[in-house]
């Protein structure tokens, strides 16, 4: 049985969308969105970081990061300090707190990856996540 490429864009999209609902669902108690979580992951791994250098990581545009991490800030997750090397310039931090749910979101997102991929067996996600490392790794960019 051959299968077309749209059929498989499709599927793979139903799952993606339902990996999302599941990640989201879980990371609800945490406070924070999808978007939000992927900036706090950034800016862990990356930062401090100016909100210009955020939002090139992210592939967003400026004002994208700024309307996700304005609730990160209030939130007391992220910190923004003073650039020493400009004053003029504000860095992105991750204060304690966010650490605290950087972790929680860490769970959130292998409690839904396990219930979604937990079905295949250990072979099965081998095999799939070969594959999808071969599409990434010849996807421009990762993107």
């Amino acid at each position: 049985m051959e299968v077309f490429p749209e059929a498989l864009a499709e599927a793979f999209l139903q799952v993606s969308r339902r990996l999302r609902s599941q990640t989201q669902r879980r990371m609800a108690p945490l406070g924070v969105n999808l978007h939000q979580s992927r900036a706090l992951r950034t800016i862990a791994e990356h930062g401090p970081l100016r909100p210009s250098e955020l939002a090139g990581r992210l592939g967003i545009t400026p004002r994208s990061a700024t309307d996700s991490v304005a609730p990160l800030v209030a939130s007391g997750l992220v910190e923004r300090r003073t650039d020493p090397e400009d004053g003029r310039a504000q860095l992105l931090a991750l204060s304690s707190a966010g650490e605290v749910t950087l972790a929680g979101i860490g769970r959130a997102r292998a409690e839904a990856g396990a219930e979604l991929f937990g079905r295949l067996s250990p072979a099965e996600r081998e095999a799939l996540a070969a594959l999808l490392d071969r599409l990434r790794a010849e996807s421009p960019q990762g993107h």
